[in-house]
């Protein structure tokens, strides 16, 4: 977990986080909580006859290869410590990118994977989410859940390592792109569209120089949005030409982009996402990392418990082979209700028990 500690100003190297306010004798905020910290940074600290400060210091493996988190809180309160160390990273990228490339690729090694190995990681995803910090959250969950899906496609510790880096750093590119376009809440125009279509592209330029990543990592945030029947961007590449990793990803940040709440509307559930991804993996995502990923959502979405249109809770207890969204579901009375046969009521909600 992430602990602070208080070190002396001397012993300080650029990249470092500051875990608390620093303030000058009058009470004035030299620097705030969550700073990365520059050589300027250290340098100005020392100007102010600063000697002590408090950091980040538990950017370290979390685990030796086995899940230490166990439940709901143990998961939310990781998640929350590791998305404010990424926020401020990610933030800084354009301004210092090899020192917050370093540090998000330690969360990406140590924070996300233990987050991955947690039983139940999709559906307390699904329950902590909002609107607001948006795209660190995103990039956060889509790590996850290309981790998640990693595994379930067999990918050896490296490979897993790698993908899910890539998948925190996938929207990269939208740092360059003007927040009047990335904010808006309506729909966007054409040419506003034409915008977005280049993050994928300036993402992998503003991580081109950086030695100390894999070039897969690299093709892989230039690479998922493409599709596999050539109808995604930035240059409409098909199945063959689109890299393992970016499959994935794609897979991902679609589910997560729909099981997030945004401004403009509300968040859907895990079982219409999953519906929807049925739908596509015939011909724009792929198949047998698509049935890999469902196939994960079934097995750990039995016994949800779920809120349905008609008012009444049940728990999820059967999926069938035609409908992830329509799964059978026991009511709390102890009665079996069907929601294929009953096409007038769906799952509105996944809620505590």
């Amino acid at each position: 977990m992430l602990k602070e500690t208080k070190k002396p100003i001397f012993s300080l190297e650029p990249g470092v986080i500051l875990a608390n306010d620093i303030l000058s004798e009058d009470g004035k905020v030299l620097l705030s909580q969550g700073q990365l910290l520059t050589a300027e940074h250290i340098s100005y600290l020392k100007g102010w006859d600063i000697h002590f400060v408090d950091i980040v210091s538990g950017i370290g493996p979390a685990s030796d290869d086995h899940t230490i988190l166990q439940g709901e809180k143990e998961f939310n309160q990781f998640y929350q410590d590791t998305l404010q160390t990424f926020k401020q990273a990610f933030k800084t990228i354009c301004l210092s990118p090899d020192i917050s490339l370093t540090v998000i690729k330690k969360l990406s090694d140590w924070h996300i994977i233990p987050l991955i190995d947690v039983h139940g990681a999709i559906e307390y995803l699904y329950k902590i989410q909002a609107h607001c910090n948006y795209t660190y959250r995103h990039s956060i969950n889509v790590a996850i859940v290309s981790g998640i899906i990693g595994k379930s496609i067999g990918l050896n510790k490296d490979k897993l390592k790698n993908l899910v880096l890539a998948g925190l750093l996938h929207d990269v590119g939208k740092l360059l792109i003007t927040k009047d376009i990335l904010d808006k809440p309506g729909k966007l125009t054409d040419p506003e569209m034409t915008v977005i279509k280049k993050h994928p592209l300036l993402g992998y330029e503003l991580l081109r120089q950086a030695d100390f990543l894999r070039e897969d990592v690299k093709v892989a945030v230039m690479q998922h949005h493409e599709r596999n029947d050539g109808s995604g961007y930035p240059t409409g590449l098909n199945q063959h030409k689109i890299h393992c990793y970016a499959k994935v990803i794609a897979i991902a940040d679609t589910y997560d982009a729909m099981t997030s709440q945004r401004v403009y509307r509300r968040k859907l559930t895990p079982f219409r996402s999953a519906e929807t991804i049925a739908q596509q993996m015939y011909r724009q995502l792929d198949l047998e990392i698509g049935l890999a990923f469902l196939n994960f959502i079934k097995n750990n979405l039995i016994n949800s418990v779920v809120q349905l249109s008609n008012g009444k809770k049940g728990k999820v207890v059967y999926f069938g082979d035609i409908s992830f969204e329509r799964p059978t579901v026991r009511l709390l009375d102890g009665t079996f209700l069907d929601l294929n046969e009953n096409k007038k009521i769906e799952i509105v909600d996944i809620v505590d028990p």
